[in-house]
């Protein structure tokens, strides 16, 4: 055989956690776009490139390649051994290679034996890495089992993702991806984009780039866009510049598309960006508020939302029409038993109508797992982020039942129909007013289309129904579903507002479909001993241990934030224990 006519067959293996997947996305599919960008760096002349999605198909239909791919986040551990078991049994002769971000994470906590099973485990960016993977290997040369690459791929000459695999399989998910930008310049103690190389800044695609693929996913039929990046305002004046360039796009093309993407509180300083994302189409909001308590933010160095008056703040960016979707985690050193309340309180008077509870999770390599460990307080859990919600791989200082009963009882008020109404009806509120821009088309949340695609998934089919019933069963819920439908009606702005409406109603029922039947058995989560030393809250080498790959003078700015605060709680809880 020439290796230098003969083309590869490769398999790029997408296997998420289908039952995470169906709760989180609650039966919405989306593209796994680490394949549509790794087969851009393929040379097509020597391999042919075809996706697997497990979301969409069954294993059985994979078909035999010469190499597999897989990628996957931590939640999809044991689903990527499932597949590969199968794969491997089938095909025994096919190579199996395994990257993203799950390697990187099983690396920094020193489990990468868990992916043994691989024949090669990638870690890096795959964009400088995979072409000379694959000449390796059609070469037949001598390859480690464990495959580094620490430089940092230039995002700014990305290649437009592979097209032909967008084209096959588009109609498959809800709305299309775009990613624009790695990184983030916050230092939060929890977070692990701040420790990856080099990623403690915004690393962003031309502006170029982003606007090519928005022409070409829209060409498709496409409208509702996630642009997914660390932190969307990371780089304030690229920011702009993706703004003013898709509303130039949209005046030229005379298209309006519905964008959702991840950023920073700090938006609300900054209005008349918020004004042109409006007029580019952005609609929905990822924002990490975490907690209304401010030294829980303080602890781990979440600063940038310890602003003077963090609900008002909320309540500007969402006056000029965007609905934000909230990240709220429990479980902070500084939490109070009443954490649920404070966090019910906030949420109300922000009038935020989507928020889910996170439990605080040390993710491998960030600040947070380094102090966990130290203290001992980190637990042998495989604990996920984003997925399920009731496992956690830390001991909290709040007693196992207060953070058990306190969950519960978010979740029981938060889907109490009269709380729901009452927080809607103040989001409503907040449009009234000169800031608000409305947009044209269905909405991000097109009910219609998620709908069409949910019809085609026999576990969204069986949520749909379930959904259903909890409302139109329950007299209740459809009562206040009902004054939240009049409540638009009655508004000269209805039409303009109905998509509000019918995100609140998907976000209210996703909340009681996932969090209405919970039981103690549900709950993974376990507490400090009786005989815990409060002083090791900061643990006696946190500040001598870390090793991160940024400055030291942030790398203290942070440990002096977070330091101070534990300090303070742990001498309150040594008096009032």
């Amino acid at each position: 055989m020439n290796p230098s006519k003969y083309r590869y067959s490769i398999g790029m293996v997408h296997s998420p956690d289908l039952e995470v997947a169906v709760n989180q996305n609650y039966g919405a599919k989306f593209a796994p776009v680490w394949a549509y960008t790794l087969a851009s760096y393929i040379p097509k002349k020597h391999y042919v490139v075809e996706l697997f999605d497990l979301q969409s198909m069954s294993i059985n239909k994979v078909s035999e390649k010469e190499i597999f791919l897989f990628s996957g986040i931590n939640q999809d551990i044991a689903e990527i051994h499932k597949s590969y078991e199968f794969l491997k049994t089938k095909y025994p002769k096919s190579k199996f290679l395994i990257g993203g971000p799950i390697c990187w994470s099983l690396d920094k906590a020193n489990e990468l034996n868990k992916l043994d099973v691989f024949d090669h485990i990638c870690i890096g960016d795959g964009e400088l890495m995979i072409a000379s993977i694959l000449d390796d290997i059609r070469n037949n040369r001598s390859m480690n089992k464990i495959i580094r690459e620490e430089r940092r791929f230039d995002v700014g000459n990305a290649n437009q993702m592979d097209r032909e695999l967008i084209k096959q399989t588009q109609n498959n998910y809800f709305g299309s991806i775009v990613e624009v930008s790695r990184g983030c310049p916050f230092l939060c103690e929890f977070c692990d984009i701040r420790v990856m190389n080099d990623n403690n800044r915004s690393h962003n695609f031309s502006v170029e780039y982003i606007i090519n693929e928005v022409d070409y996913i829209t060409e498709l039929g496409v409208n509702q866009i996630t642009f997914a990046c660390d932190n969307f305002i990371g780089d304030l004046r690229w920011a702009e510049k993706v703004v003013d360039a898709l509303i130039e796009w949209s005046k030229r093309t005379g298209k309006q598309i519905n964008i959702y993407t991840w950023l920073t509180i700090n938006v609300y300083k900054h209005k008349e960006l918020l004004r042109k994302m409006r007029q580019a189409g952005f609609e929905l909001l990822f924002l990490g508020i975490e907690s209304f308590n401010k030294n829980a933010l303080l602890e781990t160095a979440k600063v940038q939302n310890t602003v003077p008056q963090l609900i008002n703040a909320l309540r500007e960016i969402q006056s000029f029409g965007f609905i934000i979707i909230a990240g709220l985690i429990i479980g902070f050193d500084s939490d109070k038993e009443d954490f649920d309340e404070v966090t019910l309180d906030g949420l109300l008077k922000a009038g935020l109508i989507s928020g889910d509870p996170n439990f605080l999770t040390a993710l491998p390599g960030t600040p947070l797992y380094r102090r966990m460990k130290l203290s001992g307080r980190l637990r042998d859990a495989w604990a996920t982020h984003g997925g399920i919600k009731y496992q956690t791989n830390i001991k909290y200082i709040l007693d196992r039942r207060t953070m058990i009963d306190g969950f519960q009882r978010f979740v029981s008020k938060n889907n109490d129909p009269q709380y729901q109404y009452a927080r809607f009806k103040n989001f409503i509120n907040l449009m009234g007013n000169s800031n608000h821009i409305a947009l044209s088309g269905s909405g991000f949340g097109d009910s219609k289309k998620f709908l069409k695609l949910a019809l085609k998934d026999r576990h969204a089919i069986k949520q749909l129904i379930k959904r259903l019933c909890i409302f139109l069963f329950k007299f209740k819920n459809l009562y206040y579903l009902t004054l939240g439908f009049l409540l638009i009606m009655k508004n000269p702005n209805r039409i303009k507002y109905f998509n509000y409406f019918q995100f609140w109603a998907f976000a209210w029922t996703n909340s009681v479909v996932k969090y209405g039947n919970l039981t103690e058995s549900d709950f993974d989560v376990e507490s400090i001993s009786e005989d815990f030393d409060y002083g090791q809250l900061v643990p006696d080498d946190y500040r001598k241990t870390a090793k991160e790959m940024i400055s030291f003078s942030k790398i203290k700015a942070q440990q002096r934030i977070s330091v101070k605060q534990l300090e303070q709680t742990a001498a309150e809880l040594k008096r009032d224990p």
